[in-house]
């Protein structure tokens, strides 16, 4: 029967022997995917990660279990991503669509298809900018939420248990995040409609 996360993080910081691989193995995609959400560039997300571990290892005497596991961890991927956009001094270029086709199972070297139209490519990058703007102008916390249930894969219950918070709570930030966003490329010029899907925020 698989460890709980909790008790597989006790063992990584007993520096029980395979633990810390075996934490790595159960979280790798979903870091990968928190990165890849940041920084929209696959080697870029790979290197945040291997980093992020680290430092990661490195801290694991410092954890303690009043966080989620994959929380904490996230949190040291996430403040890393955006020491790497500092130094950037840039953002995001690919849009949620991408992710979301990521998500499904397409390789993030082929977000877009080679045969779609110049146009469409065009099009699907400047809704791409509007979105990661739109997504780094929100709130810290909601922000934090919002990456959490969309690019760390986290169900809105775990969510609300690593933060200490109601579940109301996790859905309401979701949704004024949807609001946010809405309401930031209808201030665009010209205004981008653009529909978030619900399946995407709830």
């Amino acid at each position: 029967m698989e460890q709980d996360d909790f008790t597989l993080m006790e063992e990584v910081k007993n520096d029980r022997e395979t633990a810390f691989e075996a934490l790595v193995r159960r979280y790798q995609r979903r870091l990968y995917r928190l990165a890849y959400g940041y920084l929209r560039n696959h080697e870029d997300a790979l290197d945040a990660v291997q980093e992020a571990l680290v430092k990661i290892y490195l801290a694991r005497g410092a954890y303690r279990p009043s966080a989620h596991p994959f929380t904490w961890a996230a949190r040291i991927l996430a403040n890393h991503c955006i020491d790497v956009l500092r130094h950037r001094r840039i953002r995001p270029t690919e849009s949620l669509d991408a992710a979301q086709e990521e998500k499904e199972g397409q390789s993030t070297l082929h977000l877009v298809s080679r045969e779609e139209p110049q146009q469409l490519r065009q099009e699907r990058r400047e809704l791409g900018r509007a979105l990661n703007k739109a997504i780094f102008s929100l709130p810290r916390n909601q922000r934090e939420i919002f990456m959490l249930r969309h690019f760390g894969e986290m169900r809105l219950e775990e969510i609300a248990a690593a933060r200490g918070c109601a579940l109301g709570t996790v859905k309401s930030s979701l949704h004024r995040a949807a609001a946010a966003i809405r309401n930031y490329l209808g201030a665009c010029e010209p205004p981008i409609k653009y529909r978030v899907r619900e399946g995407e925020l709830s």
